[in-house]
Order: C-alpha cells, then structure tokens, then sequence
C-alpha cells in the first residue's frame, strides 16, 4: 500500500507538469504578442519551467487563455 501511494503521488507529479505544458502550449498558440518572448505570461512558463515552479504559472497561463466554449449537449 506505501509503494501504490507512493506511485500515485508520482503520477499526481506527472500529471501536474504535463498539464503546465499544455496550458503553456496551448497560450502560446492564441497569444496576441508578437513573439513569445515578448509575453509576460509566456515568459513567466519559461522562467518557472527552468526552476521546477510550474503549478502557480500554470494557473496564471489558464486563466490568460481562451477557452472554447462546448455547445450544449442534446439529449
């Protein structure tokens, strides 16, 4: 049980930076400057990607990013 917990905290680690990386990905794809070192938010990602700080910046960059609305569903 120590060793499944374990795992589980490893992937809950995983599954925190991959969903920084998407979301930096997926602002870099909409964003309006003219290059991304000129985003404040991009630029942010990359400084908290090299010091291992990227939860809090993921939190910046989706709450920057667009959302696609979902059509409501038919039942």
């Amino acid at each position: 049980r120590v060793l499944l917990a374990a795992k589980a905290k490893e992937l809950d680690t995983r599954i925190r930076h991959l969903t920084a990386m998407r979301d930096g990905l997926r602002h870099a794809a909409v964003c309006p400057a003219a290059s991304h070192m000129e985003c404040p938010t991009f630029r942010r990602l990359v400084a908290a990607a090299g010091t291992g700080a990227l939860d809090a910046v993921a939190a910046a960059a989706r709450s920057t990013t667009p959302r696609k609305r979902r059509a409501p569903r038919r039942r």
